[in-house]
């Protein structure tokens, strides 16, 4: 697959985790049914090589995830509440993977929850961790 299209291994497979469906319509043979998995490797390529898009996904999945987790904790659903968090503080370092994301982010700190300033030397990844708490702070085991 990547000598058809570059990563296309890797774009594919990030898809198919996303919508496990894509794999059984792309298995059956059938054109019509594979075109909407199609499309959407086509759109993780775009993703990929647009690193406006990829902030603008992970600015949504943030969120979302910040909204899942606070519906778990009102549900009493502490569980949920700690997986979601922890997928918060795994995307939160993942900016470390991806440099070209941060400068595109930096604009986007309200949306991301980040209502503090902190100091001008700090990642963002550090700064989202901090602010909502995902990672373990300074203070911890002192």
């Amino acid at each position: 697959m990547n000598d058809l299209r570059p990563n296309g291994s890797h774009d594919a497979e990030a898809v198919f985790k996303r919508n496990p469906g894509f794999a059984a319509d792309v298995a059956s043979g059938d054109r019509e049914r594979a075109m909407p998995a199609r499309h959407a490797v086509q759109r993780e390529t775009e993703m990929r090589q647009n690193p406006e898009l990829r902030a603008d996904r992970f600015v949504e999945r943030f969120r979302d995830l910040r909204q899942i987790g606070d519906r778990q904790y009102a549900a009493g659903n502490y569980s949920g509440y700690k997986a979601a968090r922890a997928e918060m503080g795994n995307i939160a370092k993942s900016l470390e993977r991806d440099p070209q994301m941060e400068p595109l982010l930096e604009g986007l700190k309200k949306q991301l929850g980040i209502d503090i300033e902190f100091n001008s030397g700090m990642r963002l990844g550090r700064q989202l961790s901090l602010s909502h708490g995902l990672g373990g702070g300074r203070g911890i085991g002192l």
